[in-house]
């Protein structure tokens, strides 16, 4: 218990001077002193109809896109764990590979030696994304047994809040916001594009708009406009990710995209009058437009902002402003 406490002390004090990009690698080996292993994968991600969603995977003594095709290909094992989180599971990743006649994944895990897996996962907490980390002996090793099971269980806590130490550390230091965390609207990156953290809304936000994204690198086009410093405008969210440098990293922010940059002038202006109070045919008669039409506009509103009613409207448009809604003058 005495090697436990001295292995958690250790963690922290290592998340709070290491460089994010390190801190995972470091931690693993730390871990290696405790449950014998040659190679890992740590990562964060989401199951959904039986497929792995990864949104931020380290690779440790590993291919990271070996990593990846046979993580997917694994989903059962992912969902188990899943299912009783805390728990340590051993799998015989070649012998699960060969039931599902994934032969390119089974030469890949021969050649890299991880055919033998130790697999734990951490309680996602509401909508956060789940965590898990896969250990990995070669065959000609013993499996792993109950005592390796027991003391990845026990310091699986320690390494997961280390984590989220380290990358929160990491991203308050590059913020100009005070007391900032590793919140699911931003990412860290290498300036190649190298994902160091990836919080949950930056990884859909990316995904949807570049579909072959595996979450190990940004998309050339992506890292070459946040290098400018140009804003990426994802117009099918109503996003924006905006990026600047932080030391030898990027720090990536999704933020929503103001609602007059959403709608046009005619509709921007519809909108705030409607949303002030006025009906239909008071919109219509200070825009000289028919209330019909009045009503046709706010519809296609509604669908570009993602609402349903006036009260959304309205808050919508009291939160952008921060202040009392003004109603603007009529075209000239």
């Amino acid at each position: 218990m005495e090697a436990m406490l001295e292995f958690a002390q250790l963690l922290y004090r290592t998340a709070q001077h290491t460089p994010t990009e390190r801190f995972q690698d470091l931690a693993l080996i730390a871990l290696g002193e405790h449950v014998r292993f040659e190679a890992a994968l740590w990562f964060t991600g989401r199951l959904s109809a039986g497929q792995v969603q990864v949104h931020r995977l380290h690779a440790h003594r590993l291919c990271p896109e070996v990593a990846v095709s046979v993580l997917r290909h694994c989903p059962h094992a992912l969902a188990a764990t899943a299912a009783a989180p805390g728990c340590a599971h051993s799998i015989d990743a070649a012998e699960l590979l060969a039931r599902e006649a994934c032969q390119a994944q089974l030469a890949q895990a021969r050649r890299w030696g991880i055919e033998r897996q130790l697999l734990i996962a951490r309680p996602a907490a509401g909508d956060a994304a789940g965590e898990w980390l896969s250990l990995h002996r070669p065959h000609r090793d013993a499996p792993f047994d109950d005592a390796d099971r027991s003391r990845l269980r026990l310091l699986m806590p320690h390494l997961s809040e280390s984590r989220c130490v380290n990358r929160a550390l990491c991203l308050r230091r590059a913020s100009e916001e005070p007391l900032l965390a590793a919140a699911p609207h931003r990412a860290l990156t290498l300036p190649d594009g190298t994902v160091l953290h990836c919080g949950q809304r930056v990884s859909e936000a990316i995904g949807a708009t570049w579909a072959h994204w595996d979450g190990l690198r940004l998309p050339a086009p992506l890292v070459a406009r946040a290098l400018r410093g140009e804003a990426v405008p994802l117009e099918r969210r109503g996003e924006r990710i905006v990026a600047r440098r932080f030391t030898d990293s990027l720090v990536l922010t999704v933020r929503c995209l103001p609602v007059s940059e959403r709608l046009t002038r005619r509709e921007y202006q519809i909108v705030r009058l409607y949303a002030a109070g006025r009906s239909y045919r008071e919109v219509a008669r200070h825009c000289a437009l028919a209330a019909g039409t009045v009503r046709c506009v706010l519809h296609t509103c509604y669908r570009k902002l993602g609402i349903n009613s006036r009260g959304e409207l309205g808050r919508l448009l009291a939160r952008e402003a921060g202040a009392r809604l003004e109603i603007p003058p009529p075209d000239r």
